[in-house]
């Protein structure tokens, strides 16, 4: 058996490799797997106290019995990936927020621009609650567009490295086919829905607080 790639191992009966080996009744190292419900380090400190005991090791030298602990491994590593998950959220968290906040001051913008076509709706009729609908509704739009050009284009980068991977062939154990997650697309699109409507909210108010007599006397 190798233990190198996963690929090029060879799995053998026992006795078929002890035919083959200089001393049959000797190995120095071998590979045990446990159930995932198990504790895999009381498991590794059982099996050495079962190992010092029949080879006359005393139980309190640590080095009489070497072992690699696969599991200590794989929690560090799982250490590191939940390190740069948290990372990417809070870059996510910190851009959708600048992103609102963009979005906010551009309608804020646009509303105080359309200072006198605001003060003509009221004067005319228009209900405070069908102005906030109507900045909302261009705040969503906004969003939603920029959201989805933006969601667009990172599928679009994901399928160009996937193009590349095939066409060089390019293998790893560490890194698969890239894809995005179905249910990763959609919250990302409520979430820009949300973002929408929160960036809308306080330019929404302010058109629906004028009062039309000034607004129609602004320059």
């Amino acid at each position: 058996m190798g233990q190198g790639n996963p690929e090029e191992d060879v799995f053998i009966p026992l006795t078929v490799a002890q035919s083959y080996l200089p001393v049959p009744n000797i190995f120095h190292w071998f590979v045990c797997t446990v159930d995932p419900e198990v504790d895999i380090r009381n498991t590794e400190q059982k099996i050495k106290s079962i190992l010092k005991e029949q080879h006359q090791v005393h139980p309190d030298d640590k080095s009489g019995v070497g072992a690699w602990n696969m599991g200590d491994f794989f929690g560090k590593f799982q250490s590191l990936f939940a390190g740069i998950n948290i990372f990417i959220w809070l870059v996510g968290i910190g851009s959708l927020i600048a992103g609102i906040v963009g979005v906010g001051n551009v309608m804020l913008i646009s509303v105080k621009e359309r200072t006198r076509e605001i003060g003509l709706r009221k004067a005319l009729g228009a209900t405070p609650a069908s102005l906030i609908k109507m900045v909302l509704l261009e705040s969503l739009v906004l969003t939603f567009l920029a959201g989805y050009i933006g969601l667009f284009a990172g599928t679009g980068l994901i399928t160009f490295l996937e193009f590349l991977l095939n066409e060089f062939n390019i293998q790893s154990d560490y890194f698969k086919r890239p894809e995005i997650d179905l249910s990763t697309g959609v919250a990302a699109l409520v979430l820009i829905v949300v973002a929408g409507i929160l960036a809308g909210i306080y330019p929404a108010r302010q058109a629906a607080k004028m009062d039309p007599v000034e607004a129609l006397r602004n320059e």
